[in-house]
């Protein structure tokens, strides 16, 4: 044998040993081990990596069994130079498993203990999933404690209305029944049976609150199971009134395919949270971190690596929200009739919509838009001018992260509107429905529209409210 070749060999053997070597003091510098908690009263599996490391950073998983395995390949990575913290949340994987109240604010509190007795103050924080509205509800509860948050397709932040395929997609069907339509209610939120669930919607959110809150009614209708009682309570967690007071330095990161929480929740909390930049996987799905192992990693080191200059860079460079401030001066007019799979983007005047399906506006400025017999999604949009802004007529509407200012705001006719995210403001009536009222009442049943809404708010001469959940407007009623 060739020198050559002994010391191309040597070299190999030895590059195998410092990676062993590596192997073996990532896997020393790992403990796992369990504490006893006392928010559930339970026994929890924690996983902790370079303990000696100056910086925290916290990770949070979602809903399912898995736990803190979903962490498992990127942490020995993030150990080399940072104090990882990760757990099985209480109710899930090696931790206990008991009837008990799995809630957002009570997942806080438990986060909080951990954190505590890990001796940080203050620390980064990453949660996917249900893990992500966990880690946003820590963040808008102690926003002096999170350097940066990092929320990964975080679920239950729209009105729970509109995440029949998140439960669908866990298995959860143990959701209380309080009357025979419910399931078709949930998956078809339209028409006069969504009307009917609206006017006991009062009721029927006391009556889940108490189911939650009381052992042996979870016990009976919700089987005491840990992830139906977490996705539950989850989906009762009301952000309305924290996203856009948040000044928490934020990266969203979402899977362009995701299916169970779809891509809108991304946008909708992309134009809400104030410091913050929102990144599209394209190939991914619901999980990242299995879709896309490398591109999650390489922006996982970024969001916890860059200096402050650079991660605000990055924020900066992925921010999504439209300037509402700078001044429409568009003359442009633009229309789609009798087609589909129709764009528009940018600044107009006015916009028409007649007959058209599958239409998206998206990061557009527009004085007036009106939409009758059509299908359209607006993301990101700034509608004002004076007088009527938007009209819409015997349409399917869905509203995600725009800000609408007119009098009225909204006018509508014998529509379906799905608004999310977005803020209504009029110096009069922001909302009307136009369909005119009739002696009989079965009618102005027909008539009647129902809006669906999320983390939104209303200003108005006569109102001054948030929104988050179904509102019934009967013919000729104004807000």
């Amino acid at each position: 044998m060739s020198l050559t070749k002994q010391f191309l060999i040597g070299q190999f053997i030895l590059c195998l040993l410092l990676l062993a070597k590596l192997v073996v003091a990532s896997a020393a510098d790992t403990k796992s081990y369990y504490i006893d908690e006392p928010v559930f009263g339970g026994q929890s599996y924690i996983v902790e990596a370079g303990r000696n490391n100056k910086e925290l950073i916290v990770l949070v998983h979602g809903l399912g069994d898995r736990g803190a395995r979903t962490w498992t390949d990127f942490i020995p990575q993030l150990s080399q130079h940072y104090h990882v913290l990760t757990f099985d949340l209480p109710g899930f994987g090696r931790s206990s498993k008991s009837n008990q109240l799995y809630s957002p604010d009570n997942y806080v509190a438990f986060i909080n203990y951990v954190v505590k007795q890990s001796g940080h103050d203050t620390f980064m924080l990453v949660g996917h999933s249900m893990g992500g509205n966990i880690a946003l509800r820590y963040a808008s509860t102690y926003p002096h404690k999170v350097k940066r948050l990092m929320l990964v397709d975080a679920a239950g932040v729209l009105h729970r209305m509109t995440y029949s395929s998140y439960l669908t997609h866990f298995g959860i069907q143990q959701i209380p029944q309080f009357y025979q339509q419910q399931n078709s209610d949930i998956r078809s939120i339209t028409g006069a049976i969504l009307g009917e669930f609206t006017r006991f919607q009062g009721m029927l959110e006391a009556g889940e609150n108490v189911i939650l809150n009381e052992p042996l009614l979870r016990e009976k209708i919700l089987g005491g199971n840990p992830s139906v009682i977490a996705a539950y309570a989850m989906m009762m967690t009301d952000y309305s009134n924290t996203l856009s007071s948040m000044n928490v330095p934020t990266l969203i990161l979402w899977g362009r395919n995701d299916n169970v929480v779809l891509p809108r929740t991304g946008k909708v909390l992309a134009t809400n949270l104030q410091h913050s930049g929102l990144v599209f996987l394209e190939s991914s799905g619901h999980v990242p971190m299995t879709d896309q192992p490398q591109v999650f990693s390489n922006w996982l080191g970024r969001f916890v690596s860059s200096s402050e200059r650079e991660f605000q860079n990055i924020l900066e460079q992925k921010h999504y929200r439209i300037d509402h401030k700078k001044n429409n001066m568009s003359k442009r007019i633009a229309s789609c009739k009798n087609n589909s799979n129709t764009t528009f983007s940018g600044d107009y005047r006015l916009i028409t919509i007649d007959n058209c399906t599958n239409v998206k506006i998206d990061s557009a400025r527009i004085k007036s838009l009106t939409i009758r017999n059509s299908q359209v999604v607006l993301n990101n949009c700034l509608i004002k001018g004076p007088g009527k802004t938007l009209l819409v007529e015997y349409s399917d509407v869905q509203i995600n992260g725009c800000a609408i200012a007119g009098s009225p705001a909204i006018e509508f006719t014998k529509s379906s509107l799905d608004i999310a995210g977005s803020r209504l403001i009029s110096n009069g009536v922001a909302l009307r429905n136009a369909a005119v009222a009739h002696l009989s009442p079965s009618r102005n049943k027909i008539n009647q529209t129902t809006l669906i809404f999320s983390v939104s708010s209303l200003s108005s001469k006569y109102y001054e409210k948030s929104l988050h959940g179904p509102v019934n407007f009967k013919p000729g009623q104004s807000w």
